[in-house]
């Protein structure tokens, strides 16, 4: 086993490549080696990269969703030399568990024959329902944060957050952006959302709290995000710069839950891109900002890890800067990391503008110290430095397959699906019941695109309880081809079934089913993803909630929808 360095003495052997290099965390997708990737680990040295496998390449020219269409020319690169040129639309290259571990390991020896010899973190999101950058069997996937807390059971979400702490751990990842402490305060927030575990402090800090404990024991670095707080919004910070035009006192409801999990030692906190003038009358947004990084969050607060942007190229910072301009910034406000998820030459671009920040002085060499200092502190706390992070492919879905991981798949899927309401006595569905089901192509089922979790497994659900299903599968908009389909198959049906399923980062149908429950004849049964008014409505008399969308999730609602769910 290697020893852990000084942090001091591996500090003052490093360059100021280095040293920049350990602030950035750059994005990569899918599984094919590319020249660029291997290249940018040897010149940029990156802390980390931010892995996916829903995309094929990441960046403004493929995902526009996430830096705002509005905005994207300012982070906008068209692929050159060996950086991907793939077209867009078609999936990742299937991957087992243990291909990508060794995919993962190819990336992190490359790191390793650097000069500092520095342990690269792998870094996902991995929030529950839909959110899940590694969306492959046979990992199992869990309800969303908001439905983890509806269970009523802490104990639950520390479970949960030690699974996929634990499958995560397995394939090479070692960092995950979790839980997400937001106070979700305005139930029309399109960003938050399920993502919050509630609308009260309380609750928000009991099950983050909890969440971190659970990514501890799986030894998995945890990031508290969106500080100081995302909940009370109705913007998306994708799109554009939020405003939070709360009073200092109002904000305290925002902070508590960051405030708890400082004291419990969480090592990582990721900033919002949003603008608080309680906090900072400047007009910068908060992950920018030095009087809220430094002067509170490091300064009042005594936040002594690691603070890490949320991803520099959204559309709330390109809507007023350039993503040179912003990164120096943020670092010289008390960013420790910045989070660039491109794989464009962007990256090679905005590394050069820092390193001249800093040899101009723009950022302090202490300033660059500091920031550097603290991530590889984190590093050697959780163990990095011990054989490079480098994992036994031979054993990456060991953990996904364990009997334990799949009995709290199992436990969390139970307790996060409810027949929510049933005014008109509908349910349970008796198996001879005609039934119309209208299923949205769900975006983890299409990923996943597994046996056991693909586009149509609640009509194969269903079917294992009644004999007359019949289906029609639509867009997750259902687009206006979708309202004839359905139109074309009602004489089938005595009962109809359609999923509303709340997705942020595209279009949803919450109106066309609003429309559809208004004006149908026939008895319709609603099945959500979320208790919030984004895709739940009054007029629905019958819905069938659960927060989730893995495999056992769809199968509770199926027991649910005829009556055979365990009490």
């Amino acid at each position: 086993m290697k020893p852990t360095p000084d942090i001091q003495s591996l500090l003052e052997k490093m360059s100021v490549q280095d040293k920049v290099g350990q602030c950035f965390v750059i994005g990569f997708t899918g599984s094919v080696m590319t020249p660029a990737i291997l290249e940018r680990i040897a010149t940029i040295r990156p802390a980390g990269i931010r892995m996916g496998m829903n995309f094929r390449i990441k960046s403004a020219y493929y995902d526009p969703y996430a830096v705002g269409e509005k905005f994207a020319h300012r982070a906008l690169r068209a692929p050159t030399g060996t950086v991907k040129d793939f077209l867009p639309g078609l999936p990742p290259p299937y991957v087992t568990g243990e291909e990508y571990a060794h995919f993962l390991n190819r990336l992190k020896e490359a790191a390793l024959k650097n000069p500092a010899a520095i342990p690269l973190h792998i870094t996902y999101d991995m929030e529950g329902d839909i959110s899940a950058d590694f969306p492959r069997s046979p990992l199992r996937f869990f309800p969303s944060s908001r439905g983890l807390s509806q269970s009523g059971d802490p104990e639950l979400a520390e479970r949960v957050a030690w699974a996929v702490g634990a499958q995560m751990s397995g394939l090479g990842c070692n960092w995950i952006h979790w839980p997400v402490l937001d106070v979700n305060t305005d139930p029309l927030n399109p960003e938050i959302g399920t993502r919050s575990f509630g609308d009260s402090a309380e609750i928000v800090e009991k099950y983050g709290k909890k969440v971190f404990e659970g990514l501890k024991r799986s030894k998995t670095i945890a990031t508290a995000k969106h500080f100081p707080g995302r909940g009370h919004s109705i913007g998306d910070a994708h799109h554009g710069l939020p405003l939070v035009e709360l009073d200092r006192e109002g904000m305290e409801e925002h902070l508590k839950p960051f405030r708890s999990l400082i004291e419990a030692g969480v090592p990582s906190i990721m900033t919002a891109h949003t603008v608080y003038p309680a906090l900072d009358p400047s007009g910068d947004p908060a992950s920018l900002s030095k009087t809220i990084i430094t002067d509170f969050l490091k300064g009042e607060m005594g936040f002594e890890g690691v603070v890490t942007s949320d991803d520099i190229t959204m559309g709330a910072i390109l809507e007023k800067y350039e993503v040179h301009e912003a990164v120096i910034k943020a670092i010289d406000a008390g960013s420790d990391l910045i989070l660039l998820r491109d794989e464009s030459t962007l990256v090679d671009e905005v590394y050069a503008k820092v390193v001249e920040a800093v040899e101009e002085g723009k950022i302090s060499e202490e300033r660059l110290n500091d920031a550097a200092g603290r991530v590889l502190k984190i590093k050697a706390e959780y163990g990095l430095f011990e054989e490079g992070a480098l994992v036994d492919p031979a054993e990456a879905e060991a953990p996904a397959r364990s009997s334990e991981v799949i009995s709290i798949a199992s436990e969390a899927a139970q307790r996060a699906t409810r027949v929510l309401r049933d005014r008109k006595g509908i349910l349970p569905l008796d198996p001879g019941t005609r039934v119309l089901l209208v299923e949205q192509a769900n975006p983890l089922h299409i990923n996943v695109n597994s046996q056991e979790c693909h586009p149509g497994i609640l009509w194969e659900a269903m079917m294992e309880h009644g004999s007359s299903v019949a289906m029609v599968e639509v867009k997750m908009s259902y687009e206006e081809a979708d309202h004839q389909r359905i139109a074309n198959r009602m004489e089938e049906a005595d009962v109809v079934v359609l999923t509303n399923t709340y997705y942020r980062r595209g279009a949803n149908g919450h109106e066309f089913v609003q429309e559809f429950c208004r004006n149908c004849e026939k008895p319709v049964v609603v099945v959500t993803n979320t208790d919030l008014p984004l895709s739940l409505d009054d007029s629905f008399d019958s819905v069938v909630l659960s927060y989730g969308s893995s495999s056992e999730c769809v199968k509770e609602v199926a027991r649910h929808l005829y009556g055979k769910a365990e009490r």
